[in-house]
């Protein structure tokens, strides 16, 4: 009996470390934090009954008591959900009543997930509630509705705009140049513009959804991966794919409206590669592209490299990102 209790432990402890052991949970408190690996907020609480209380009735008010102070917990992960860059959920709710609103009935709807009566009499419970759902739509509408989005909406198109105008200019440069220099001047202005006819055609295949860069011999890709790993980047409900020197690439501002009317997270996080690549959201044939560095002071932008930029680029055109899901790896 004892090696059959001693191996049933064993093989819990072993599905335990596989199920939970890459999580990345960002604690915002004592017992309180954000599991961004399944998007949930997590609490705990421990409770006493009242002195004096009857023996049958202490166990259940022990654990009444727990349950109010995880409920309070709870509440602080929360308002301490990172949003967009140092924009938090707390910031959010001081601004609107909608936000408060939703924070109240998510509080509300939380699962009790594990509930440990004590011998010396307290309880303690865990209780977690999901950020995805009525949470994340809400927050993402009132993100869009604020200049943050309004941002993000021109951040996403610059990188394009700016590409196009830098090809302009080198054009008019070039033909310039070949005007007044010596010798067949017009035919080294039509082989430029050849050259860069033939590079505007390469970008705009990318832009406009015509680029095949994406396809692979197994198959389109099914979800996106990305290992930030060696970065300092941290965890956000919105984080944003860059391409060096240059705008946002992922999401953009219809990405950003369709998470918001689906309730959808625009991604998770984890601590491990494979786990990151064998999780459902991602499916069979993920593409896994690795992170150069994190943007700006918020570290929650994450930069790509020009081959990974024109590998996601050429995703997003073939209309890949449209339902596949995204996994970043810290």
């Amino acid at each position: 009996m004892r090696l059959i209790q001693k191996l049933a432990l064993i093989t819990l402890l072993s599905v335990s470390q596989t199920t939970y052991g890459n999580d990345y949970i960002e604690w915002v408190a004592a017992n309180s934090g954000v599991n961004w690996t399944n998007g949930t907020a997590v609490a705990e609480g421990a409770g006493l009954a009242k002195p004096g209380s009857p023996p049958s009735l202490s166990k259940m008010m022990a654990c009444r008591a727990a349950l109010v102070d995880a409920q309070r917990n709870l509440l602080e992960s929360l308002q301490g959900v990172r949003v967009v860059g140092v924009t938090i959920v707390d910031n959010l709710m001081l601004e609107s009543d909608r936000i408060k609103s939703t924070v109240e009935g998510t509080l509300k709807g939380a699962v009790m997930t594990s509930r440990r009566p004590q011998t010396d009499g307290s309880c303690e419970v865990s209780i977690a509630a999901p950020i995805a759902g009525n949470f994340a739509r809400d927050v993402y509408d009132e993100v869009l509705n604020s200049d943050l989005g309004a941002q993000s909406s021109i951040e996403d198109w610059s990188m394009k705009t700016t590409l196009l105008a830098g090809f302009d200019r080198l054009l008019s440069l070039t033909i310039s140049s070949a005007y007044a220099s010596d010798g067949n001047t017009l035919d080294r202005a039509m082989a430029a513009l050849e050259a860069l006819t033939r590079r505007m055609d390469a970008l705009e295949s990318v832009v406009s959804g015509q680029s095949n860069l994406a396809k692979t011999k197994t198959g389109a890709p099914t979800g996106l991966v990305i290992d930030a790993r060696g970065s300092n980047f941290i965890p956000s409900m919105s984080p944003k794919l860059r391409r060096l020197r240059a705008g946002i690439i992922y999401p953009g501002q219809r990405d950003q409206q369709q998470f918001a009317e689906r309730g959808q997270l625009v991604s998770l996080f984890t601590r491990d590669v494979e786990t990151a690549t064998q999780h459902p959201l991602v499916g069979e044939r993920p593409v896994v592209l690795k992170a150069l560095r994190t943007w700006g002071d918020t570290r929650t932008e994450i930069v790509l490299n020009s081959d990974a930029s024109t590998q996601l680029e050429a995703m997003i055109a073939e209309g890949f990102m449209k339902d596949a899901g995204v996994i970043i790896v810290l």
